[in-house]
């Protein structure tokens, strides 16, 4: 795992940053961020922010649920 910093578009956290330990190209659906965080994906885009580059993550609603999960 590697620190992320992490820029959010859309939905609740829109324009909203955070840093997270996730595994490179992971989605947050297992971390526990905030809720709902199976409807936020990453994407290829990053954001410069002061000297800190963050990762991008979208809000989808339409985004299924991952399985095994009530």
């Amino acid at each position: 795992m590697a620190l992320t910093h992490i820029y959010f578009e859309g939905g609740a956290r829109n324009g909203t940053t955070a840093s997270w330990n996730l595994e490179p190209g992971a989605d947050i659906y297992d971390d526990n961020i905030f809720r709902p965080p199976e409807l936020y994906r990453r994407t290829d885009r990053t954001k410069v922010i002061g000297h800190v580059e963050y990762v991008v993550f979208r809000y989808d609603p339409t985004a299924a649920r991952p399985r095994g999960r009530p």
